[in-house]
């Protein structure tokens, strides 16, 4: 019962937001999955969600405004990704309560800058090949970038979209993401599309 309340919340985040299923996924499911596999299961269920949301914002999509992020953004989740399996489970859940705390910090005070948007975009992809969450910073970095409500809403999807699955394969091919997680996979799934798009 718990994980239906938990990913009720994550889809009406994701669907009034843009991004966030996985800050509230990531927050429950540790308690069932180790951090990594967490961040496997969070992926799939993302790329879904944002599947659904770049096909409706597709007309807004500027393409230039999301290569160049995302040819960054994929070279470093793929380090971390290959090597997170080798990581102490414990020091990564200290390391994502950190993240919780330093991303809130950041919120409140970091200005923009060129400076703060490739900050943005590495620390980003170093979280999401970790935990399985890279929303946060990437969102203002495409604030930043996108004209309106609607390009930031479509650039953002793709970059997510691409991103989810690129990092799926390979946490796939690195035997992160297993069988036995596809049905906590399902049911997280249902719920959000459900939450996200009704």
């Amino acid at each position: 019962m718990e994980i239906l309340f938990i990913s009720t919340i994550a889809g009406l985040l994701q669907g009034l937001t843009g991004f966030g299923a996985g800050i509230i996924l990531m927050l429950y499911l540790p308690y069932l999955y180790p951090v990594i596999q967490c961040s496997g299961i969070i992926g799939i269920i993302c790329l879904f969600l944002s599947l659904i949301m770049a096909l409706q914002y597709r007309k807004f999509i500027e393409l230039k405004k999301v290569l160049i992020p995302l040819s960054i953004y994929i070279l470093i989740s793929t380090i971390t990704i290959v090597i997170g399996p080798s990581l102490n489970s414990s020091y990564l859940k200290k390391g994502l309560s950190l993240f919780f705390i330093l991303l809130s910090f950041y919120f409140l005070f970091i200005k923009k800058s060129i400076f703060i948007s490739l900050f943005c975009i590495l620390i980003s992809s170093i979280c999401d090949g970790l935990f399985g969450i890279g929303g946060p910073l990437m969102v203002i970095y495409f604030k930043n970038k996108t004209d309106n409500q609607n390009e930031y809403l479509g650039c953002i999807q793709l970059f997510f979209l691409v991103n989810c699955i690129y990092n799926t394969i390979l946490r796939i091919i690195n035997d992160i993401l297993l069988p036995q997680h596809l049905s906590i996979i399902d049911i997280n799934t249902c719920y959000l599309f459900r939450f996200t798009y009704s």
